[in-house]
């Protein structure tokens, strides 16, 4: 595993920088199961993002073939 290319592909990076409005979107609301909701989110697209990154040299092997 490489991390070299997780950490220049640009949507594990954008993913990764939504941390930032994440955490100043729920800094002001309410302590309830919406903040959860609200994270659940940003960490499924995080998730999404760093998958696609893993199986994206498994999709280019398969072209090959």
């Amino acid at each position: 595993m490489e991390v070299g290319k997780y950490l220049t592909n640009i949507g594990v990076l954008g993913a990764a920088a939504g941390v930032v409005s994440t955490a100043r979107r729920t800094s002001t609301m309410p302590r309830d199961w919406r903040r959860f909701i609200v994270w659940g989110v940003w960490a499924a697209g995080l998730i999404l993002a760093v998958s696609s990154v893993a199986m994206q040299e498994r999709d280019e092997d398969e072209a090959e073939i």
